[in-house]
């Protein structure tokens, strides 16, 4: 047989195959109970049909199967999607509010100084971190350090707002802010 004509029929039969095998997963995985004969079933034609693409094709025919496994699959599963009108959302489906705590101007001092000031030496504590230990080279960790602190900083003051309790937040901003000053620091003192 000519090669031209094998290589169709191997591809028509990887075709075949994965079809069938991505048909076997589907069912097996739509019925309640697990099957795991029926889908390792299922998984085995779709490698073997990924296969004879491959052997038909090279390297063009695998990456030609995988992007035909991701097509067949998504027109599968776009098969069995179903579509249910909207509902009016009532009180109880709303997302949950934050908690309601009485403020006072201490408070909100402490939370403003938490969020600003101890986020922001976290951050740069975490920074200086990364751009002394990190297993990088120097121009590297000093611009992923760099670019680590505004980030890390948001994130702090955002976590740091939304908290309700200021003693845990105070607490893990202090360890964070030791530890990372402490991987930073801490070698160059003792090599000194």
């Amino acid at each position: 047989m000519p090669t031209d004509i094998v290589s169709a029929l191997l591809t028509l039969a990887g075709a075949v195959l994965m079809v069938s095998g991505l048909l076997i997963v589907r069912s097996a995985w739509a019925q309640r109970g697990r099957q795991p004969v029926r889908t390792l079933c299922g998984w085995c034609l779709l490698v073997v049909g990924i296969a004879c693409a491959t052997f038909a094709w090279g390297e063009p025919g695998l990456i030609a199967a995988l992007a035909a496994f991701s097509v067949i699959a998504f027109v599968i599963v776009a098969m069995g999607a179903e579509y249910r009108p909207v509902r009016a959302a009532n009180g109880r489906e709303l997302a949950a509010e934050p908690d309601e705590r009485p403020t006072n101007w201490t408070r909100a001092i402490a939370k403003s100084l938490l969020a600003i000031v101890l986020a922001g030496v976290a951050a740069v504590g975490i920074g200086i971190a990364f751009a002394v230990a990190a297993p990088l080279d120097a121009a590297d960790r000093t611009i992923i350090g760099g670019l680590l602190v505004p980030m890390l900083w948001g994130a702090g003051m955002a976590w740091t707002l939304c908290d309700a309790k200021l003693v845990r937040a105070t607490a893990l901003l202090l360890v964070v802010s030791a530890c990372a000053y402490g991987i930073a620091f801490l070698p160059k003192m003792l090599s000194s």
